[in-house]
């Protein structure tokens, strides 16, 4: 028993040694972090305080170094750049083609069902149509000379303007409206 808590006492002492110098670790790169960025700040400013006292700007200076580097504007280097960069995506698209069709040489095609869909619709709505313009309405009997005249001359229908006959002088007498019985005669 005094061999295991002599190991668990060793195996925590160990464990705080590691946990304490982690963080002695994380501490010093902050540290470090810290004075590298306060640093390179001051270097940036002497460099700047130096090329403007020879009569140079960053700008001039990134010219510059680019043209003695390879012989060309930074212009001409961005230029050349993006005319690369859209030959290597034509390249790699053409080549994935390629690998592709060595990989599956027949890739299946999707049917497209959906022209077909359309077609049918299409179909069924001239279908509905031709059936609505083709139906007749019904043809109601006429109503014969000896009906009563309730089922013409009902209240709230208009009647049928007529011309006045040609012996009279235009005026016409009042039309009555009879009112509706309440047993309509049945055929």
């Amino acid at each position: 028993m005094d061999e295991v808590k002599a190991m668990a006492r060793a195996g925590e002492s160990v464990g705080k040694a590691v946990g304490t110098g982690i963080k002695q670790a994380r501490h010093g790169a902050k540290r470090a972090g810290e004075t590298g960025a306060v640093l390179s700040k001051q270097a940036a400013a002497r460099a700047e305080q130096e090329l403007a006292n020879r009569g140079y700007s960053a700008e001039e200076l990134q010219e510059l170094i680019a043209q003695r580097a390879t012989g060309k504007s930074r212009k001409e280097l961005a230029k050349q750049a993006k005319q690369a960069r859209k030959e290597w995506e034509k390249r790699t698209t053409e080549s994935r083609k390629r690998l592709a069709a060595k990989i599956d040489p027949t890739p299946a095609k999707k049917r497209r069902r959906w022209p077909w869909l359309l077609l049918v619709l299409m179909l069924l709505g001239a279908a509905a149509a031709a059936v609505a313009l083709t139906r007749r309405p019904e043809e109601l009997p006429l109503a014969a000379a000896d009906d009563e005249p309730w089922d013409s001359h009902t209240p709230g229908t208009s009647q049928p303007r007529h011309r006045a006959p040609a012996e009279t002088d235009g005026h016409q007498e009042p039309h009555k409206v009879e009112t509706p019985r309440s047993n309509p005669p049945t055929t």
